[in-house]
């Protein structure tokens, strides 16, 4: 009886601590994939601890029901924290989360970045969106407008 509930209790650790591992591991490569076969981008969101305006965005602008709503509908969502453990693997880049950022040169937060079904980042943003905001730029990348208007004659035409 002890056998069986330290094998149960072992496995039930084991089991945690892959799957754990795992969240904590993000394969952009991979994802692309899915997204491609999906037909949506990823979206990126790189934010960090202490960030104001990473919170703001987090708990206003993410939240909002109609911004989760087209999320869903027309991406997949990457959450990199970049003061988070676990790994980034993206075309040539593997390890951390902050260092992936500053692979790409990020250094002011929140940024949010789009990647297409052929794992290549398409556009990117830096710093605070209210919802309304965020809502246009979501629908200029899944629109496609992005591959054929600038955003602010995007933003021009739409308002």
């Amino acid at each position: 009886m002890l056998h069986t509930l330290m094998t149960t209790l072992f496995s039930l650790l084991f089991f945690t601590s892959s799957l754990l591992s795992e969240l904590q591991n993000t394969n952009i490569d991979k994802l692309s994939l899915q997204a491609k076969n999906e037909k949506k981008h990823l979206l990126l969101f790189f934010h960090k601890d202490g960030c104001g305006f990473c919170e703001k965005m987090i708990y206003e602008t993410l939240d909002d029901e109609s911004i989760e709503a087209l999320i869903e509908e027309y991406f997949i969502l990457v959450d990199i924290g970049i003061d988070d453990e676990g790994s980034i693997l993206h075309r040539d880049f593997n390890g951390s989360k902050h260092g992936y950022a500053k692979s790409l040169k990020i250094g002011f937060y929140p940024t949010v970045g789009f990647v297409d079904g052929n794992n290549s980042i398409v556009y990117g943003v830096i710093g605070y969106r209210d919802s309304e905001l965020f809502s246009l730029l979501l629908q200029y990348i899944y629109s496609g407008e992005y591959k054929v208007m600038e955003w602010e004659d995007f933003k021009s035409n739409v308002e």
